[in-house]
């Protein structure tokens, strides 16, 4: 009986399994194109790539993909708002402050505006996400340009990992079936 058991079960547990390993690679190659179809979108494709492997699990969902997005653009924004903030206070003209307070200005609507686009993600409203989103890069650009030739390498590098986590964010979204 046991033979039997072992000579019809083992072959049946062995396909099952093969099927299953078939299945998640599947998946994760699906997962991956989507992840690297937003990715070629910006500036930085290996941090694109880096950060959604980090914040990700398996199988992506469109909807948690953008989320996810949104969320590490939301605490970068919120990082260099207290860059700025710190910059601001250092700065030794009234100029280069008037700049840094342009900057804390941007920075304060792209946090509020990141913040309703997650609260629009959370009601499935998509319009209003889209609407959200495509507000996002005017700050970034804004502060960017105030600050022009008094920016500093750590500003630009803020500057663009925010850009390309806004693009990730757009890019998701765009991609949901709406």
């Amino acid at each position: 009986m046991a033979s039997f058991f072992t000579s019809y079960f083992l072959p049946l547990v062995l396909v099952a399994n093969i099927f299953n390993f078939q299945t998640s690679l599947c998946d994760t190659s699906a997962d991956e194109t989507l992840i690297a179809g937003i990715c070629r979108q910006v500036q930085d494709p290996p941090f694109c790539l880096t950060t959604f492997r980090q914040i990700l699990a398996h199988p992506y969902i469109l909807e948690e993909v953008t989320r996810a997005a949104i969320a590490q653009s939301l605490q970068n924004a919120n990082n260099n708002h207290a860059f700025i903030e710190a910059a601001k206070a250092a700065a030794k003209d009234k100029e280069t402050q008037d700049l840094y307070a342009i900057c804390d200005s941007s920075y304060g609507l792209l946090i509020t505006v990141l913040q309703d686009a997650t609260k629009s993600l959370a009601k499935k409203d998509y319009n209003g996400l889209e609407n959200d989103l495509s507000k996002c890069p005017k700050f970034v650009s804004d502060c960017q340009n105030v600050l022009g030739s008094k920016t500093t390498p750590e500003m630009l590098d803020r500057s663009r990992k925010q850009f390309d986590l806004i693009i990730m964010s757009k890019a998701a979204e765009g991609l949901i079936k709406k």
